[in-house]
């Protein structure tokens, strides 16, 4: 199903369950739940993240503001947009803080979809670096093969800051990619249901789809 111009709500709702939803799970929970069970760390967080651009345009909407001064459609999707998205909709907000969504998003979708991988971060007077893993949310031990050699974290969850080196000022943020997918599929779930509700998001989603079907 494409996307076409003024679609009605129940267009949106097919499209989101018949084929947004049913392709990140296709594309994406192939990648956690591979026949090996390596692979897919960079895939399923780069694949999310191009996901998470579209869904954040169609709710914040493409208004006629902007419309008037984008000629080449570069604001269709922002940035901006996509933060206001996972804030509204990432759960549970002890996890998904403001703070760790705003390192999350210029770590991994500013990195990880430009430059082939995460970005480090500034980060209290020293700096922020990333790892990847894969299972249960929580760890008591995780093993990390980095650059510098292997490291060993101890207590690890999704999203938690790890102080590494207190000397050094060296910082770990953790992610889980089977939570970050799961937290992914409930936050288009609770969208889908807001947006049943809310007649000017499904305006937001028209003004936004209505722009991505026009020639340029």
């Amino acid at each position: 199903m494409a996307l076409y111009k003024n679609m009605q709500l129940d267009d949106i709702t097919s499209f989101i369950n018949g084929e947004l939803i049913p392709q990140t799970e296709r594309e994406i929970k192939n990648l956690i739940e591979p026949r090996k069970k390596q692979g897919g760390y960079f895939v399923v967080t780069r694949q999310i993240f191009c996901m998470l651009d579209f869904l954040g345009a169609v709710y914040a909407g493409y208004p006629k503001s902007e419309r008037l001064q984008d000629v080449d459609g570069r604001k269709i999707s922002t940035s901006r947009k996509t933060i206001k998205f996972m804030k509204a909709f990432f759960k549970p907000r002890t996890v998904y803080t403001t703070n760790k969504i705003s390192m999350l998003h210029s770590m991994y979708r500013n990195g990880l979809v430009h430059l082939y991988q995460p970005k480090a971060l500034r980060f209290r007077g020293g700096r922020l670096d990333w790892f990847i893993y894969k299972g249960k949310n929580h760890l008591k031990q995780l093993k990390v093969n980095t650059n510098k050699g292997i490291y060993v974290f101890n207590d690890v969850h999704h999203l938690k800051i790890i102080n590494f080196s207190r000397k050094y000022k060296r910082y770990y943020l953790a992610i889980c990619i089977n939570e970050l997918y799961k937290d992914f599929i409930k936050a288009v779930k609770l969208y889908e249901s807001k947006l049943k509700l809310k007649t000017y998001i499904q305006g937001n989603w028209r003004t936004t789809v209505n722009a991505i079907c026009e020639p340029r």
